[in-house]
């Protein structure tokens, strides 16, 4: 049985299609996955209410770990032995593209990362902040309130407030807030308001900046190396490699 190596690092572009798309390959193929994690990763993985899904897909088994930060050090030797048919870091944000041009590996992501490529192992990876088609990065919105809308109703009572299981959502100077250290992205909140205040992942367009553009072409002259520009092509090389590798 096939495996592979997937480090999810603090970026919400493209997180949730990413998630779904790792199942998806997890249950089509009937490989194993490992999950790596960075610190914020596991933290933007909570926000974006994506948590369970991964656990699902790194449910503890062999090669099925689920692995946060320091915790995956002891694992890396892995790639090293050439156990894993490939290593995938997606989404990676700019930050650790910045740390793997630069040859520092001092988090997960990079350690990963150098390690792989001295092993052989090919990696595949989908940045954050490579623009789309329209020169924009397109990213998603954690769950928020919109203040506006509440003023508008003047409501004396908070559905969202009351439903939230975490508790997630307090009232600060007469409206409501979603404290992002507790929220798990549930939604609960988004379908309980009825003058529908809580919004949960709204696309923005962010202007991509040049050092983060430069990094990603020095990035895809690396050995070893496959930058996708999107979450299809990124599942297609996936995909390929479980098939054909």
């Amino acid at each position: 049985m096939k495996s592979i190596a997937w480090c999810i690092t603090g970026g919400g572009a493209n997180l949730r299609e990413i998630v779904k798309s790792m199942a998806n390959i997890k249950n089509i193929y009937n490989i194993k996955i490992t999950v790596f994690m960075t610190r914020w990763g596991y933290e933007v993985s909570r926000i974006f209410g994506v948590l369970p899904i991964v656990r699902n897909i790194a449910s503890g088994g062999y090669y099925e770990e689920f692995l946060v930060e320091d915790e995956g050090m002891y694992y890396i030797g892995r790639l090293n032995l050439r156990r894993y048919t490939a290593l995938v870091i997606a989404p990676a944000t700019a930050n650790t593209i910045a740390k793997i041009v630069n040859g520092i590996a001092d988090n997960i992501a990079s350690a990963l990362y150098a390690q792989a490529v001295k092993g052989g192992v090919n990696v595949y990876i989908l940045p954050t902040d490579i623009p789309s088609e329209s020169g924009y990065i397109v990213t998603e919105t954690p769950c928020h309130v919109d203040r506006d809308v509440c003023k508008t109703y003047n409501c004396t009572k908070c559905l969202a407030k009351d439903i939230c299981p975490v508790n997630a959502i307090t009232i600060i100077e007469g409206f409501p807030r979603i404290d992002l250290s507790k929220c798990i992205g549930c939604e609960k909140c988004m379908y309980a308001c009825p003058f529908k205040a809580v919004k949960c992942w709204e696309k923005i367009y962010l202007e991509p900046r040049d050092i983060d553009l430069r990094n990603i072409d020095i990035l895809k002259k690396q050995r070893y190396t496959y930058v996708a520009s999107n979450v299809s092509e990124l599942m297609e090389k996936i995909r390929e490699v479980i098939e054909n590798g």
